[in-house]
């Protein structure tokens, strides 16, 4: 987590290993200097997106936000990109992450400028709060989980909870409408963070608001 100095606080839960402190969070020397260059320019266009910089249509219903005018290019392949480093990087805080067959696919898409359609590695999207207050400087390894049989790697950063669907198996299609779509729509569920661990019913709970 980051601090009021925005310094980047390693927290463990094993006791025999200390905390520490990091100046730039983590790093490590994963892209050439073109391949970078390539991927920063959809990390700038979500960085303004989620901070506010970037004109956003929001409507809320209840705990759900509906956000439309959303790039959909821009930030599905902004989405995947954080999805495919991970699986590629070498850090111990990533060791969870691993798309086998799947990275190919991935990488490829990155590099031709390819988001897909929305079924193909969409992620669930959670805005986080604790004590009425947005969780925007915590960052926690991301885990690998199940979502009704199909295989999902969950992410927080950023405030959000991200849930990317890696599986070849067909979307239920009320499971299709949680990911960003086409359109430039998206929607979000906002929730306690002390809730995330149990995805499966924090996953159910947003497809349950659909049959509304």
């Amino acid at each position: 987590m980051y601090d009021e100095k925005h310094r980047f606080h390693v927290l463990s839960i094993d006791p025999t290993q200390a905390n520490r402190l990091e100046q730039k969070g983590l790093r490590e020397e994963l892209l050439c200097d073109s391949c970078e260059q390539h991927l920063s320019k959809w990390e700038d266009y979500a960085k303004k997106l989620l901070k506010g910089g970037i004109g956003l249509t929001v409507k809320s219903e209840g705990n759900l936000l509906h956000i439309s005018e959303i790039d959909y290019k821009k930030f599905k392949l902004f989405q995947l990109s954080i999805l495919w480093r991970a699986s590629i990087s070498k850090l111990p805080f990533f060791k969870n992450i691993s798309l086998g067959s799947h990275e190919e696919n991935v990488r490829s898409m990155l590099f031709s400028d390819n988001p897909g359609e929305t079924n193909d590695y969409g992620s669930i999207m959670f805005g986080l709060k604790a004590n009425g207050a947005v969780l925007a400087d915590i960052m926690t390894p991301p885990i690998k989980t199940k979502l009704d049989g199909h295989s999902t790697y969950r992410f927080i950063f950023g405030g959000f909870a991200w849930v990317y669907l890696v599986s070849s198996h067909k979307k239920p299609p009320l499971m299709a409408k949680t990911f960003l779509q086409t359109s430039g729509d998206a929607y979000v569920l906002v929730k306690d963070a002390h809730e995330i661990e149990d995805i499966q019913n924090f996953g159910r709970e947003l497809m349950r608001l659909w049959r509304i």
